[in-house]
């Protein structure tokens, strides 16, 4: 995203407009040591929770968990730090800092296309679950779920590479502390890179359009087959997991992405990206959120949690007092 910062020094990666520097790196912490800890919970039960892989959708769902942890453990402590600092400062020279800023801005990406194709994924393996159940349940094996899983980390890996190899250039953007990167000198890689974007998005809409028009005969006739999974729309009925997941996605992306596109004709203040960026960056504590309380195998491992601190809690209260030895 190519923002109109007017008040930024490109020369020596120092910015000097009117943002609070300290005040928004303090922010970007807060969400950073957030996410990762709610990520980190989800992950830990469902590794401790092994069976839980047998279901596909937890593939999905633990694929997103990684990129937020790449989010908040690589891609959001350079942006505090270069917020807090009010300059860039990973690099002594300034082809080292262009270099680590085009990296923190290959990762931004990185982010953003792998999410996209698992909400794709997702949507698309809820579709197969209501519209096709007894076909899901033959076709959508845990090792499809893998492959389906690790193919967009692989082309997404490739999209990123290729201007490293000479397939078009990299550019770079910094601002208030977020680096940006761009793509340049081949209109072909930005097309390619752009479609592939856009065909996860279709696939977005198409599945859930078709999920929406099946779901109420899916509770009506179909839900007596379908077990317990993750998709079992017990609760808000038509909503559910994805619909909540694609709400939260779509506020925050959306926010950031409508901001830098307005940005191109109408000229923004600092304080209004720096909300956009703010906003974004709630995904990694939302979307754990929503997994603990629709995932059936988070919901009763946090109960039995609860229940086995609330058991040793009476048990001290009312455990008589030890008679010391006269």
């Amino acid at each position: 995203m190519d923002y109109n910062f007017p008040a930024i020094d490109f020369d020596n990666f120092t910015a000097t407009g009117s943002v609070n520097g300290p005040v928004l790196a303090a922010v970007f912490a807060v969400e950073a040591v957030v996410g990762f800890i709610a990520n980190i919970i989800v992950l830990s039960i469902t590794l401790y929770q092994r069976k839980s892989f047998r279901q596909p959708s937890t593939i999905f769902f633990t694929s997103l968990i990684l990129s937020n942890l790449l989010d908040a453990l690589v891609y959001l402590p350079m942006t505090t730090v270069a917020t807090g600092a009010e300059e860039w400062i990973f690099g002594s020279t300034f082809e080292q800092k262009k270099a680590t800023c085009v990296f923190s801005g290959i990762i931004f990406w990185f982010i953003l296309y792998v999410t996209a194709a698992m909400l794709a994924a997702i949507s698309f393996d809820k579709c197969l679950f209501i519209v096709k159940p007894y076909f899901y349940k033959r076709f959508m094996k845990p090792w499809v779920a893998l492959i389906i899983t690790v193919i967009p980390w692989m082309i997404t890996t490739l999209i990123m590479i290729l201007p490293l190899v000479g397939f078009g250039e990299y550019g770079y953007h910094f601002a208030y502390g977020p680096c940006y990167a761009t793509f340049e000198k081949n209109m072909v890689f930005v097309i390619f890179r752009f479609a592939t974007l856009f065909i996860f998005i279709i696939v977005i809409i198409v599945t859930s359009i078709w999920t929406f028009c099946f779901t109420r005969r899916f509770i009506r006739d179909q839900s007596a087959i379908a077990g317990e999974n993750v998709y079992h729309l017990k609760k808000m009925k038509l909503f559910g997991i994805f619909g909540s997941m694609l709400l939260a996605y779509g506020t925050c992306y959306g926010a950031s992405f409508t901001i830098g596109i307005i940005s191109l004709t109408v000229t923004f203040s600092e304080e209004v990206h720096a909300t956009g960026v703010f906003i974004l960056q709630l995904n990694i504590i939302a979307t754990p959120l929503i997994q603990s309380y629709f995932r059936p195998d988070i919901v009763n491992s946090l109960k039995s949690f609860k229940n086995s601190v609330y058991t040793q809690m009476k048990k001290l209260q009312y455990s008589p007092p030890t008679p010391s030895p006269t």
